[in-house]
C-alpha cells in the first residue's frame, strides 16, 4: 500500500512520512473511527430511553514511525511539528485513489527515542472537524462566456462584431458525491453598479443566504463560507476588505450542500443579470 502523509504547519514548513522518504509511518490511530455523543431521554414507565440527538466529536490522530538516525532529520521533525501551532495533515493511498486532509493542532510534540541508529517517534493532533476532506476542490459558475465568433465573417457598419456573449444560468444543480454535508464558499461579484440585494436559495429546502439590504458597486466581491469551524462573510470593495456578517438577514442560514443533488438559485432584487455569482466546495468522507 502506498501511503504518503505530509504535515504542513501554518508557515508553509512541512514534512512527508513515506517510504521514499527520510522518515516511514509505522502505525496511524483514529484513520477511520469517529466517536458519537448521543443525547438520551426517558419518561414515566419507559423501558429504556429515547435517543433525541446525536454529536459528532472532534477527534485526536496518533502518528507513529521511524527513521534511520541523522540529527538532521530529527532537528526538522522538531522545527516542523511545533506546539501552538496550526497545520493541515495530508493522507494520499494511492492505491485507492485516495488523497484527503485534516486540519488542527498537535497536542503532543514528537516523542523521540535516543537509539543511535533507528529512531522511533510518536506525536498526536486534535482534529476540531473529524472528518477528512478531499484536496480537490469542486468548482461551479453560475455563468459562462459562449463563443460568438464565426469565420468567414461578414461585417456590417450597423451589426456590433460580437466575439463572446455572456449566458446566465441562475438555477443549478450542485452534486454533493462525499459521504457528508458539504459546507461550501460562495462569491457574489457585481459587474456594475447597483447591484442589489444578493441572494443565494436553496429550491430543496428553502434555506437561504441573503443580503436584502447590501448594494453591491461594480467590482465589489460579497464572499460567504459555510464550512463548519470556518464560517464567515467577508465585503472586499476599494477600500479593502472587512466583516460583513451585519448585512446578512436574520432569516439567512450557513446551510450546507447535502449528499447527492442539490438545487441552488441567485437572485438580485437589481441588476440580476450584472451579478456574476461562483461557488466552490470540498467533499468530505466519514473516514479512511
Amino acid at each position: 500500500m502506498a501511503v504518503i502523509v505530509t504535515y504542513t504547519n501554518e508557515y508553509g514548513d512541512s514534512i512527508e512520512f513515506s517510504r521514499n522518504s527520510d522518515i516511514r509511518i509505522t502505525g496511524i490511530d483514529g484513520l477511520s473511527a469517529n466517536s458519537i455523543e448521543l443525547s438520551e431521554a426517558t419518561v414515566t414507565n419507559q423501558v429504556g430511553s429515547s435517543i433525541t440527538g446525536a454529536s459528532v466529536q472532534s477527534k485526536s490522530m496518533t502518528i507513529e514511525g521511524r527513521y534511520f538516525y541523522t540529527p538532521a532529520v530529527r532537528k526538522r521533525l522538531l522545527a516542523v511539528i511545533l506546539p501552538g501551532v496550526s497545520a493541515r495533515l495530508r493522507y494520499q493511498n494511492t492505491k485507492e485513489n485516495i488523497d484527503v486532509y485534516w486540519e488542527g493542532q498537535p497536542t503532543k510534540t514528537p516523542d523521540i527515542s535516543t537509539n543511535p541508529v533507528w529512531q522511533n517517534f510518536q506525536f498526536t493532533m486534535k482534529l476540531p472537524y473529524p472528518y477528512p476532506r478531499t484536496t480537490e476542490e469542486e468548482n461551479k459558475s453560475f455563468s459562462y462566456l459562449q463563443s460568438g465568433f464565426r469565420f468567414p465573417q461578414a461585417y456590417s457598419s450597423k451589426v456590433p462584431w460580437q466575439i463572446s456573449s455572456r449566458i446566465i444560468e441562475p438555477l443549478q444543480t450542485i452534486t454533493n458525491r462525499g459521504d457528508i454535508p458539504a459546507g461550501f464558499t460562495v462569491t457574489f461579484r457585481a459587474l456594475t453598479d447597483g447591484v442589489k440585494a444578493p441572494k443565494l436559495l436553496n429550491v430543496d429546502t428553502r434555506e437561504n443566504i441573503s443580503f436584502s439590504q447590501l448594494t453591491l458597486n461594480s467590482g465589489d466581491e460579497l464572499t460567504v463560507n459555510t464550512m463548519i469551524n470556518a464560517r464567515e462573510v467577508l465585503l472586499t470593495t476599494s477600500e479593502g476588505t472587512r466583516n460583513a456578517f451585519e448585512y446578512m438577514d436574520y432569516d439567512s442560514t450557513f446551510f450546507l450542500l447535502a449528499r447527492g443533488d442539490n438545487t441552488l438559485r441567485y437572485s438580485a432584487q437589481e441588476k440580476e443579470a450584472n451579478l456574476e455569482v461562483t461557488l466552490s466546495f470540498e467533499e468530505s468522507l466519514a473516514g479512511v
